[in-house]
C-alpha cells in the first residue's frame, strides 16, 4: 500500500493559519483526562487545503509514520487529495490552495482500498478534530478484503500536539466506530519498532502484537523491526475501562 494512503499523514507549519471549519458530518467524540474534546469527523474545503501542505516533504511527521516508504512526490500528493476530494463530493483545488501544477486527473484506486459498495463501509478516512482544528487523521484499508480484514491507522501531524493523548482518544474512537459500523471480528495496525510512541497508544488501549518480522524495515540506514498490533471485537468488548469514553455523535 502506498505511504501516502495509509501510514502517511501531515503536519502542518506552526505559523500557518489554524483551520477552524467543522461544517461536516461528525461520527464520533471522547474527552481526554486533560479535558481535551477529540472528535472524529468528515472533511471540508479548507481541510484539503490543509492535508495537501502537510504532505510536503519537510515536515516531521515522514520521520515517524512509515519512514521506510518514500515521501509522495507534489504530483502523487495532488492525485490523493483530489481523490479524496471526490470521494467526500468536495471541489478541490480550491483558489487557496497551491498545488504542483494543474488539477490531478481522476485515478484508478489500488487494489486494497475500500471502494466497494462504498455505501456499506463505513469512510476510508476521517479527520481528528479537537478545538473545531484538524490535528490529525484517522484511517482504515482491506489487508484482505475476501476475509473483511482491515487495518487501521492514525496521525497526529503536529508536533506540539503530540503527548497530549490525542492519538490515542483518536485511535480508540476509530477502533470503536470501525467495530459498531461492521461485523468485522478484527482490527489491526502496523508500525515499526521505532516508533514507540504508536507501540505504546497499542499495548494502553489493550491491542495485542501479533506479529514482527525482524529488521524487516530500514530507517536512515538502520535496521528495525516491523511490528503488527491487533484486537479482536470480544476483546474490545471487554475492555472499556482502558479506553477513554466513547460516544458516537
Amino acid at each position: 500500500m502506498p505511504k501516502c494512503l495509509v501510514e502517511k499523514d501531515f503536519r502542518r507549519d506552526r505559523g500557518s493559519a489554524r483551520i477552524r471549519r467543522v461544517t461536516s458530518e461528525t461520527y464520533a467524540r471522547s474527552v481526554t483526562p486533560g479535558g481535551m474534546v477529540v472528535t472524529l469527523r468528515g472533511w471540508t474545503g479548507p481541510d484539503l487545503d490543509a492535508y495537501r501542505a502537510w504532505l510536503r516533504p519537510e515536515h516531521d511527521w515522514h520521520r515517524w509514520d512509515g519512514p521506510y516508504y518514500p515521501v509522495p512526490t507534489g504530483e502523487q500528493a495532488d492525485v490523493l487529495v483530489a481523490k479524496l476530494a471526490r470521494s467526500n463530493d468536495l471541489t478541490w483545488p480550491t483558489t487557496a490552495a497551491p498545488t504542483s501544477g494543474p488539477a490531478a486527473p481522476a485515478s484508478a484506486a489500488p487494489p486494497d482500498a475500500p471502494t466497494s459498495d462504498p455505501e456499506s463501509l463505513p469512510p476510508g478516512r476521517l479527520v481528528v478534530d479537537v478545538g473545531g482544528e484538524l490535528v490529525g487523521t484517522v484511517a482504515w484499508y482491506w489487508e484482505s478484503r475476501e476475509t473483511e480484514w482491515a487495518r487501521l491507522g492514525v496521525t497526529v501531524y503536529d508536533p506540539a500536539e503530540r503527548g497530549r493523548g490525542i492519538g490515542r482518544a483518536a485511535l480508540s474512537l476509530w477502533t470503536s466506530f470501525l467495530f459498531q459500523r461492521t461485523p468485522w471480528v478484527r482490527l489491526d495496525f502496523a508500525t515499526w519498532s521505532g516508533n514507540r510512541a504508536m507501540l505504546g497508544v497499542g499495548r494502553a488501549l489493550g491491542f495485542v502484537e501479533e506479529a514482527r518480522f525482524r529488521q524487516a524495515r530500514v530507517v536512515d540506514g538502520v535496521r528495525h523491526d516491523s511490528v503488527v498490533m491487533g484486537v479482536l471485537r470480544d476483546e474490545w468488548r471487554e475492555l472499556p475501562g482502558r479506553r477513554p469514553g466513547y460516544s458516537p455523535a
